[in-house]
């Protein structure tokens, strides 16, 4: 006789407004408040990779009116309830019991602070389920990030001290107390202050994975240089998926990006808002953010396969050269093998782990200078490496204000950036200070990059 499947659970996730007061307050305390909600953020939406996609899944927000916030973040064709008022106990008790009296017949309950959950963890909480009246998922500081019941067990959730190192073991007393069999899963940390958030990228560090690739191109009236970009791609890395992210435009890049067989994305303008929107549909091991007037080397398959096989590395870069026969910027170009904040940039391409960006938050939704926050984040947990190889990239704006001018607006945007200008200032400093192309009417339409060089 057929066995019958074992009954798939409805996942509860609890979660927070990921903006300033609502993010985690350890966090924010320590790393400030716009870092804290980009972690969080991660965090939230790896856990929806993560989560089987044949399982139902319940988003328990707060605070109540931020509903439409949330539901533009994680999408409108979820399954939304507010949370209740009171300590995580009544919060847990009302989510559970009402998802039980929906018809569920296993719930899992998570509250969105453990990076580390995986589709396996999942999938093993349900099949511990299949015997046991209570699952958790322990924490290192006496807490659980998962908690998995089989029936409803509202007296689970009386007179546990919350936010405290006795959670786990209280509950498991009263577990015991009520007749409820109880299994635990393997502990994992917690993100709960920026101690054990540097723990973590350490571990991601430290992690290997497989090499599928997902290469991102954020584009805007770049029909010009796009043909050239993907054809080296597709030439260099065939197995990679492309997936081409473009913020309305007025020309062919479209056109052009659906002839070369890439996935495309319409958004918002902003590289770093377009980097995040490629990443957030990708579904491989590996990224590489690629601009769009950039052409990979032809040995660049050949060093990815050897860069993710033989290192356990999270991040790299290609070494820049310009289309330009200036003296000056092939200097500049010799440079890029280096590491600084001063020799990193988007256009030499970022080679990044997808757990390893997932961590770091993602592009912060700046107009300037999200790739040197993404590089300095990543900084304060590994090495970025340099793959022996040049990647082109177009000299366009050098080559309309001349490369020394604007190589020194490019420095003295960047010094004031890190001296605490916000970016969206120097942004439109840089807008202002762009010269009017000098270009043949049939390339009017190609973008200045909107970040610097």
């Amino acid at each position: 006789m057929n066995r019958r499947p074992a009954p798939q659970p409805v996942v509860l996730l609890f979660v927070k407004t990921p903006r300033a007061g609502f993010a985690q307050a350890p966090l924010a305390a320590e790393l400030g408040e716009e870092r804290a909600a980009d972690i969080y953020r991660a965090m939230i939406e790896r856990h929806l990779r993560e989560i089987p996609p044949s399982w139902q899944v319940e988003i328990h927000f707060t605070p109540t009116e931020a509903e439409t916030e949330i539901c533009a973040w994680l999408g409108a064709s979820r399954h939304y309830h507010p949370q209740a008022d009171g300590d995580l106990g009544r919060r847990l008790r009302k989510a559970s019991g009402a998802a039980f009296a929906r018809g569920a017949t296993n719930v899992i309950a998570l509250t969105g602070e453990c990076p580390e959950l995986d589709r396996a963890t999942f999938h093993e909480a349900a099949a511990r389920l299949a015997r046991a009246d209570l699952v958790l998922g322990p924490t290192t500081n006496g807490g659980y990030h998962l908690l998995a019941l089989r029936r409803p067990a509202p007296e689970l959730f009386d007179n546990i001290p919350w936010s405290s190192d006795q959670v786990l073991a209280t509950t498991l007393a009263r577990a015991k107390l009520f007749g409820l069999s109880r299994e635990l899963l393997t502990p994992k940390d917690d993100i709960h202050n920026a101690k054990a958030y540097r723990a973590y990228l350490s571990r991601v560090a430290r992690n290997t994975s497989s090499d599928s690739l997902t290469i991102v191109v954020p584009t805007f009236n770049e029909a010009e240089h796009l043909r050239a970009t993907l054809h080296a791609a597709q030439q260099s890395l065939p197995g990679a998926r492309i997936i081409v992210v473009d913020a309305q435009s007025t020309d062919r890049t479209r056109e052009i990006a659906a002839q070369h067989g890439a996935d495309v994305l319409v958004t918002r303008r902003g590289r770093g808002r377009q980097c995040r929107a490629g990443a957030a549909i990708a579904d491989s091991d590996w990224l590489l953010f690629l601009h769009a007037d950039t052409r990979l080397p032809p040995e660049a398959g050949t060093l990815f396969s050897r860069f993710t096989v033989e290192t356990d590395a999270q991040v790299a870069t290609f070494r820049l050269r310009f289309d330009s026969p200036s003296f000056f910027l092939r200097i500049c170009g010799w440079f890029t093998r280096f590491d600084s904040v001063f020799t990193r940039f988007g256009e030499q391409g970022i080679l990044i782990r997808r757990e390893f960006y997932d961590a770091l938050g993602g592009f912060p939704h700046w107009p300037l200078f999200d790739d040197v926050a993404l590089f300095q984040r990543a900084r304060a947990a590994t090495r970025i490496h340099s793959l022996p190889a040049h990647v082109l990239t177009s000299a366009r704006r050098y080559n309309q204000r001349g490369p020394l001018a604007q190589q020194w607006l490019n420095a003295r945007l960047l010094i004031r950036y890190l001296l605490g200008t916000p970016p969206a200032v120097l942004a439109a400093e840089h807008a202002s200070a762009t010269p009017p192309a000098k270009r043949p009417a049939s390339a009017r339409l190609a973008r200045t990059p909107e970040s610097v060089r």
